[in-house]
């Protein structure tokens, strides 16, 4: 499934592979599968005669709408809508976030360096999510499988005071409340529970790669 979700020739061929998920794959495995994909710049036309939409535009459709194009989608559980509609929200949240911070040289200078202490978000299953202190560990600018330049960095952070790591994308940092800098609207919580490592945390898919 993940050789259509990402393939190189055809963006068509990725959104088949897209809504073949949504029609027939366990509504609980579906945000694990759109999630990286929420907001994929690939151009693609839906519609003919119609202006090109992303690739990360289609996938939130697929998600967020039931009506596609005089058809309906297979309702999902409303808990699932909900909280689809709930993550949704936080992704353009990150999404804008990111895209912030790729305008501020002194910001992303500051990411980039291991050691520098940061904001970063974390939720689980038990967990929601919200930010913690951390520490950037390691910057992570290719894809460990296939070598290529990110669009974005990620960044491997520690949470000091509770000694778990996790991988996080630009959009899930921010600089430290009363730090070098005073992010508006920033919020400091509380105990992040037993976390573990990030490597698998959107992995859990009910399809063979």
């Amino acid at each position: 499934m993940a050789l259509m979700l990402d393939h190189v020739d055809s963006p068509y061929i990725r959104c088949i592979g897209f809504l073949y998920l949504r029609y027939a794959a366990d509504p609980y495995s579906l945000w694990s599968w759109f999630e990286p994909y929420l907001y994929d710049e690939g151009p693609v036309q839906i519609q003919q005669g119609k202006s090109d939409t992303t690739v990360g535009e289609y996938v939130r459709f697929l998600l967020g709408e039931l009506e596609y194009y005089g058809t309906r989608l297979p309702r999902l559980p409303l808990a699932m809508e909900r909280q689809f509609k709930v993550k949704l929200l936080q992704a353009e949240r990150v999404e804008e976030r990111a895209k912030g911070h790729l305008h501020d040289k002194a910001k992303m200078d500051y990411f980039q360096k291991v050691g520098s202490r940061i904001r970063a978000l974390y939720g689980d299953e038990e967990n929601p999510i919200t930010w913690y202190d951390a520490v950037v560990d390691k910057v992570v600018l290719r894809d460990e499988e296939t070598g290529e330049l990110l669009p974005r960095p990620k960044f491997w952070v520690t949470f000091p005071e509770y000694g778990n790591s996790e991988l996080v994308t630009l959009g899930e940092v921010d600089l430290m409340t009363g730090g070098r800098e005073e992010p508006p609207g920033a919020a400091r919580v509380g105990n992040i529970g037993s976390c573990e490592r990030g490597e698998d945390r959107d992995r859990g898919r009910a399809y063979d790669r």
